[in-house]
């Protein structure tokens, strides 16, 4: 393995604040056309991908973020209607909550994730040509 250098640090660094960027980016068009930040559209786009329902340990796990802030995200998408929480019946305990996309839900991710992919596109993919792809893929591909 090659020893962190200076080189290597610096690297690092410049990644981390390019992908922080293209974040802060995605998320203000998010913002100022929906209204509603990019958080809150990870969960419906983490729902959607389970069939429409999942617990919250889950959807937490899923986006790699504490339970407790899964469920501030949860708390103000259920406010909008845009997801419901259920007794989950499939669980042993009577206390297990199950999280469903409503109908309002389903619309919203499908219409913001118009909104997402252009933002996508205008901050990041359209920047890159094919080859920087591929490359961006491989070193994702290397932390899996």
């Amino acid at each position: 393995m090659p020893r962190l250098d200076a080189r290597r640090l610096s690297v690092w660094r410049d990644l981390s604040r390019a992908v922080d960027d293209v974040s802060r980016r995605v998320d203000a068009d998010l913002q100022r056309e929906w209204a509603v930040p990019v958080g809150s559209f990870d969960v419906l786009v983490e729902l959607r991908e389970c069939g429409g329902a999942a617990r919250p340990q889950h959807l937490a796990d899923l986006l790699s973020l504490p339970r407790s802030s899964v469920s501030r995200r949860l708390d103000r998408l259920e406010e909008e209607g845009w997801v419901v929480r259920r007794r989950d019946p499939a669980g042993d305990d009577h206390r297990a909550v199950l999280v469903e996309l409503t109908p309002r839900g389903r619309i919203l991710w499908r219409e913001m994730n118009v909104s997402y992919r252009r933002a996508v596109q205008r901050h990041f993919a359209g920047r890159l040509d094919d080859d920087a792809i591929d490359a961006a893929a491989e070193l994702a591909g290397e932390f899996d």
